[in-house]
């Protein structure tokens, strides 16, 4: 049997298939980055719920807690995050809820028109906590 040879064939179909081989490992990178973000501005709102609560709401306090465990994760600019504290009466009263709201707007590293998300993400996360003391 006489095997004949199609010159070309294989660099047409690593044309057609690298494409969406790519697509496929960008978007991979992208839900990577999506899950880190997400899971660092979790990390950091409870951080800083937990330090509202011991300081009685001080915002110093629970700024500084949010924005040092958002440094000590990778690939995150603590400039672009928001600290949100709300308390029911101010001064915040012993057992009052204190509720703590991390915002943090990030730009994606591998940007796609082909991929279903914007180049920008805002990524949001609130916890709440009764205060442990009364606020100074």
């Amino acid at each position: 049997m006489k095997r004949y040879r199609t010159p070309g064939q294989t660099l047409i179909e690593m044309a057609l298939a690298l494409p969406i081989l790519l697509t496929l490992v960008i978007g991979l990178f992208t839900v990577g980055q999506i899950l880190l973000i997400h899971y660092a501005v979790n990390q950091a709102v409870r951080a800083a719920v937990h330090q509202a609560a011991l300081t009685g709401g001080d915002r110093a306090a629970t700024e500084l807690a949010a924005r040092q465990a958002l440094h000590g994760s990778l690939g995150i600019d603590v400039a672009a995050s928001e600290v949100v504290i709300s308390c029911p009466r101010r001064p915040c009263r012993r057992y009052d809820p204190i509720t703590v709201e991390v915002r943090y707007r990030a730009s994606l590293w591998a940007t796609t028109a082909l991929l279903p998300f914007s180049e920008d993400l805002v990524v949001r996360a609130s916890a709440t906590r009764a205060a442990e003391r009364d606020q100074q």
